[in-house]
């Protein structure tokens, strides 16, 4: 079979393949362990891979990304308050994960070494792993998750530092108040430092209180940010995000991206610019409030377990020393990873199965002091 013939099968198979109807996202009892609620693609995400793929759109793009779903998504970052150019200052990334090698490696190219918090998504500490990153940590509050100004500066004291920091934070959904980030970023141009801002869950924060760091004055050539502008369209497994930061960082991040994978899948980010493009704020207002709803009602089942947060999207609840979630039929993400022995993360999906999946924990856990 000739190279033309097999890229014009796959092409038909994947066209065809994008009009069969999807599965439903998570029912009760389901897996409430992912970093991210589960939805159906919007139509206007299939319907641009549909007309990507017939155009022909299967050959490698840009190792940033495509031109236009970067300038789509650079005016949104705009908007948003995060000045970023699209052209020399933002890269598509396949993931998160991908987003998160290629800031810690990139950094450490360039003699930084990478300050991470006590408690963190275990990614970051994966990626971190790899290569020649030297990495130091800092210690976060046991209930709010948040640093303290004085261990962050000395953190940051001595050779050159990336600090590394997620708001919302990945385990609790825990917001960072803006008068902490604006003390953290004075501490950041006291040291002349930079951060990695995790921001992958910020679109299921209320946005009138969220601020990003590399939004604040003076701070948007010390930041490189990790996101998505896409929560809630159904692309979580399209293995699509970002990375937004000053051009000088890259230059040695585009070379590296180009090494370990050329590019982000080419029909996947024309249906990201297709879900981008068709998102309106109301739709994104209306998924936050009905995971608020139901993430509301999960925690007043058991509200002296939860640890404070606000993303709507999970909820991080303390269980006892042993305590096992799995004989309830519960799948929820442990804490040790993150490095919080005792918490589990459970995902608030639209279908409310996080508040079946709270009564039983919160009733287990009651039964088990009672003996």
């Amino acid at each position: 079979m000739s190279a033309r013939v097999a890229a014009t099968v796959a092409r038909l198979a994947a066209q065809d393949a994008l009009q069969l109807e999807l599965p439903p996202p998570t029912a009760e009892g389901d897996d409430l362990s992912g970093d991210h609620p589960a939805f159906a693609p919007i139509p206007e995400a299939r319907a641009a891979v549909r007309e990507a793929l017939s155009r022909g759109e299967t050959h490698y793009a840009d190792v940033p990304g495509v031109a236009p779903l970067r300038e789509a998504l650079g005016a949104a970052l705009d908007a948003w308050g995060l000045p970023v150019d699209s052209s020399d200052g933002l890269m598509i990334t396949a993931g998160e994960q991908e987003a998160r090698f290629l800031a810690s490696q990139t950094l450490a190219s360039a003699g930084y070494r990478l300050v991470l918090p006590s408690v963190v998504h275990p990614g970051a500490r994966k990626a971190a792993a790899l290569g020649q990153v030297k990495v130091d940590r800092v210690p976060l509050d046991p209930v709010t998750l948040s640093p303290d100004v004085e261990s962050l500066r000395a953190a940051l004291a001595g050779d050159p530092a990336a600090l590394y920091l997620e708001s919302p934070n990945r385990l609790s959904g825990r917001v960072l108040a803006r008068e902490l980030v604006e003390a953290i970023a004075a501490e950041v141009v006291r040291a002349d430092a930079l951060v990695v801002w995790d921001a992958s869950l910020a679109n299921w924060a209320a946005p009138e209180t969220y601020v990003a760091i590399g939004a604040l004055p003076g701070m948007a050539d010390r930041t490189v940010t990790i996101g998505s502008m896409w929560a809630g369209v159904g692309l979580e497994a399209w293995l699509a995000a970002y990375l937004a930061g000053p051009p000088r960082f890259f230059a040695r991040a585009r070379s590296l991206k180009q090494i370990i994978a050329i590019c982000t899948t080419t029909p996947a980010q024309w249906g990201v610019l297709g879900a981008l493009r068709a998102a309106t704020p109301a739709d994104q207002r209306a998924r936050r409030e009905l995971l608020r709803r139901h993430r509301d009602e999960a925690v007043s089942l058991w509200p002296e377990a939860v640890l404070p947060g606000e993303a709507v999207s999970l909820v991080a609840v303390r269980v006892p020393n042993g305590f096992d979630a799995d004989t309830l039929g519960v799948r929820a993400m442990p804490g040790a990873p993150f490095g919080a022995p005792g918490v589990l993360r459970l995902t608030v999906t639209a279908e409310g199965a996080v508040v079946g999946a709270m009564r039983a924990l919160a009733h287990a856990a009651r039964a088990e002091r009672r003996r």
